[in-house]
Formats: structure tokens, sequence, C-alpha cells
């Protein structure tokens, strides 16, 4: 799903912008995934625990650029994806 998370992060940029909204901030972006698969083996373990109503959520891996997101400001119990 290509832009994707600029998407979600800036939802009034309009979709033609999106490539360009992409190279001013890949590098606050984590890496995406390589394929489907890839995405549905990380992503439905945490959805299971979710279901079941923990608290849980994942926490990808950023570059050593980014700023991270705190976690712990929530109280929330984390899964940090495998690199």
């Amino acid at each position: 799903m290509n832009y994707h998370v600029e998407h979600h992060m800036f939802p009034m940029v309009p979709y033609h912008a999106l490539p360009r909204l992409h190279e001013l901030i890949k590098d606050d972006l984590p890496a995406a995934s390589p394929s489907m698969w890839a995405c549905y083996k990380e992503l439905l373990p945490v959805w299971a625990r979710q279901m079941r109503g923990e608290d849980y959520f994942l926490v990808r891996k950023l570059p050593p650029t980014a700023k991270p997101y705190q976690p712990g400001l929530h109280g929330q119990t984390v899964a940090v994806a495998a690199e």
C-alpha cells in the first residue's frame, strides 16, 4: 500500500502530492514491509491479542533520524516488530 502511512498522517494532502510528501518525510518513517505475507505475519498476532481485549499494539522500528513515538505515555503493552 504505497503512501498509506503518509495518507493517515496527513489526510488533507491530495493523492497526487503523496509521492512528494513521501520524499520529504521518508527519513522519519519505518521501512515498508517487503510483502503482504510479511505484513500479515507481523500484524495477525497483534490483532489476535487486540481481539482478546488486550491493550496491545505494534511499534515499528524507526530510522535513527526519526523522532520516536513514546508508547510509555499511554501505559500500553507494546509489541516491537522484529528487524
